[in-house]
This record gives C-alpha cells, sequence and structure tokens, in this order.
C-alpha cells in the first residue's frame, strides 16, 4: 500500500500552522498572565509600559464583562479623548471606566475626566485628575479572568496537572500502537 505524499505533507503543514497559532495564544496568555500578577501587587509596575488587570464588575458591560481581563498602555494626557475606556485608582480602588467628558479647569489649566461605567445609570461621583490615571484600555481577553481565578485553587491546579498528565499517557500509548501497527503491516508486506 502507497502513502499518498501529498495528502501527508498538506496534514503537516496544517498541523505546522495550527502549532504556530497555538504557540502565539499561549505567549499572550503567558503574557497577560505575568502582567496581572505584576500588576495585582502593586500598581507603579508594569512589562513595557503595559498592566493587565481582572475585572471584577459588572460596570462595564456589554463591552467588558465580569471575568475579563483588560490590558492598559501608559499614555499621554494629550491622546485621551472622550469615549477612551481607563483605568484609574480611586479611593485606594482600582475602576475601569468610561471617559464621557473631558472639562478644563480655568484657574489652573488643569484638565478632569467625567467617568461612568457603560451598565451604569449615573457617572461616577468624582471627577479623575490625570495623575491618577493609570492606563487606557488596549485589549480585552474575555474570560482569561474566570480562569487565572480558579487558578488560584490549588486543588483545582492538582486536577488539571493530573488530567494533563492523563492525556499525555494516552497520547503516547496510542502513538505506540499506531507505530506497533503501522511496524507490523510493513512487515506483512515485506514477506508478501
Amino acid at each position: 500500500m502507497k502513502y499518498d505524499v501529498d495528502s501527508i505533507n498538506k496534514r503537516k503543514k496544517y498541523a505546522n500552522t495550527i502549532k504556530k497559532i497555538l504557540a502565539v495564544i499561549l505567549v499572550i496568555l503567558i503574557y497577560s498572565i505575568i502582567l496581572i500578577f505584576i500588576s495585582s501587587e502593586n500598581h507603579g509596575i508594569g512589562l513595557f509600559g503595559y498592566r493587565a488587570y481582572i475585572i471584577t464588575s459588572d460596570s462595564m458591560e456589554p463591552s467588558i464583562n465580569n471575568g475579563d481581563v483588560i490590558i492598559t498602555k501608559e499614555c499621554k494626557e494629550e491622546d485621551l479623548q472622550t469615549g477612551d475606556v481607563i483605568t484609574f485608582e480611586q479611593n485606594q480602588e482600582v475602576i475601569t471606566h468610561r471617559i464621557q467628558k473631558i472639562e478644563e479647569d480655568q484657574t489652573t489649566n488643569e484638565k478632569t475626566y467625567i467617568t461612568k461605567g457603560d451598565n451604569n445609570n449615573i457617572e461616577d461621583s468624582e471627577n479623575i485628575k490625570f495623575s491618577t490615571i493609570i492606563g487606557k484600555c488596549v485589549l480585552t481577553i474575555p474570560y482569561l479572568g474566570n480562569i487565572i481565578l480558579v487558578l488560584e485553587n490549588k486543588l483545582i491546579i492538582l486536577i488539571i496537572i493530573l488530567i494533563i498528565l492523563i492525556l499525555c499517557f494516552l497520547k503516547i500509548q496510542k502513538q505506540e500502537k499506531l507505530e506497533n501497527r503501522r511496524e507490523k503491516k510493513r512487515i506483512e508486506e515485506e514477506k508478501s
């Protein structure tokens, strides 16, 4: 029996493409997780001006959901506009809301930002100054925050590791059986 070389090559190319896509996704996820752990320790630290946060409220739904991860980037004051989603610190709490209005104090020439969560009926009670803004939201990763929060439980991590090990073992066993069948078939073909 002859093997169809073209179909084998197509499958290899397809598998390599899938591997590359998965590698990119894995790198993004690892980078996001690193940012989250850094950001949760100290709001002043990030990687290359980026920070990540897990959203823990429904105030920005439907654009950003509870359990999503957001990536923020430090920005200049002149880069902020009405409609931008920003992350800021207020009363020792980190909040992510949308800029509704930008006003300028005539006496100090300092801008203040009026913000509101997309899912809230009223604007935030306090106006935001640029000095309290951590960054501008540049990326939202759905559901990743829920996964990270689940992984904080050590029992769940052990169960996941156990499942991965079992799947690896089954995959290796399946591969060995397949190789044995191929070898048997090759020997039978040589005999005939």
